[in-house]
């Protein structure tokens, strides 16, 4: 799935959407800048910062230039109507039927959730609905000040670590079906409309749906035959989000998502190439870790801006709750549809209640380190 940018820019794959996204969001994030300024010279200052950008990432970027460049005209052309889309304000969520949909699903699974209460379980559910639907508002300020010191709290917004989690238990699940043409099709479409049925119940929120997105833009490319490409799934993702929402670039959600991926994708292959294993545990260990530093290299210095802190165990905080986090996500779908089933609905809730206490548990120790 990862390969070099260099290698992708010499086959030509997905570079002009990446170049074309990068015009639509610099002239919405330049727009919304230079908003206050009067709108002639506002216009006539973002035509011309978007011709040096453009001319900038041709010239640095775009391979033998000018005959394997992006057009200019194009590239232009997707900054200005970046700006129009910043002036138009996106399209609202309420006059869409469908993200009505995904907040009456959130609601249903919620009240699902509700079923794993027990005395004294009030934390585990307050994790569970964080980690199924992204919901929250049961989390205390004392166990969110816990996952927050830990440099846990990732695992309490959805985003694309839990979109990844969903999209190998699919594939795991349905390796049965095979590797033939007709089975891959199959699987493909049973996983994506998973994934999608996953966003909707997470309420459409923006880290989810561009996490799946891209995930949709890569599986659809390689078996059509497009080729898999991890940055133009990234670019045509912020793309259609921007379409959506021309605020998004400004959260601070959507800079460390798209930040993460970047720093996986560039620094994570360089970081796994250093060591040579065999075992199947030490490459575990090995594996999270160079994914944590990838993430953090990228994501810390936002993370302090933001925040003003820095999680000091970030890479022991990964090691031990990811697999946990994991292993809940996988057995809440579970719990969920057996819960009715005699002898199986009640032990898989307790499974799930004693995997998120040590979940809790782990947190609150790394917390006080």
């Amino acid at each position: 799935m990862i390969t070099s940018l260099a290698e992708e820019v010499e086959m030509g794959k997905g570079r002009d959407i990446i170049f074309y996204a990068l015009a639509y969001i610099l002239g919405d994030v330049l727009w919304q800048v230079l908003l206050p300024s009067p709108v002639i010279p506002a216009l006539i200052i973002l035509a011309a910062l978007l011709a040096a950008a453009v001319f900038f990432c041709i010239a640095v970027l775009g391979g033998k230039y000018p005959a394997e460049a992006p057009s200019c005209l194009l590239m232009l052309c997707f900054g200005l109507l970046g700006a129009a889309g910043a002036v138009a304000g996106g399209i609202p969520r309420e006059t869409l039927a469908v993200f009505h949909k995904a907040a009456s699903l959130k609601m249903n699974v919620s009240s699902l959730l509700d079923g794993l209460t027990a005395d004294g379980n009030t934390n585990e559910v307050a994790i569970a609905k964080a980690l199924a639907i992204g919901d929250k508002s049961l989390v205390d300020s004392a166990l969110r000040n816990q996952y927050k010191a830990s440099g846990a709290m990732h695992l309490l917004a959805l985003s694309g670590l839990h979109v990844g989690v969903v999209y190998t238990f699919l594939n795991t699940l349905l390796a049965f079906l095979g590797n033939s043409v007709p089975a891959k099709a199959i699987r493909k479409t049973l996983v994506l409309c998973s994934l999608w049925t996953f966003a909707m119940i997470s309420g459409l929120s923006s880290s989810i749906c561009r996490a799946v997105i891209m995930i949709t833009v890569y599986e659809i490319g390689g078996f059509i035959g497009a080729g898999r490409n991890m940055l133009h799934s990234l670019a045509v993702s912020a793309l259609l989000i921007c379409l959506f929402n021309p605020d998004a670039p400004f959260g601070i959600g959507f800079q460390l998502s798209y930040s993460a991926v970047l720093g996986i994708y560039f620094i994570y292959p360089k970081l796994k190439a250093l060591l040579d294993y065999r075992s199947l545990v030490l490459g575990y260990i090995w594996n999270t870790l160079c994914l944590s530093i990838s993430c953090q290299a990228v994501t810390a210095p936002l993370a302090f801006l933001y925040f003003g802190t820095f999680p000091k165990y970030f890479m022991v905080t990964n090691l031990l709750a990811i697999p946990l986090s994991s292993a809940a996500m996988w057995l809440l779908p579970i719990t969920i549809a057996a819960r009715n089933i005699p002898f199986i609905g009640v032990p898989g809730g307790m499974i799930l209640l004693g995997i998120l206490k040590t979940l809790n548990q782990v947190i609150s120790i790394i917390a006080s380190l």
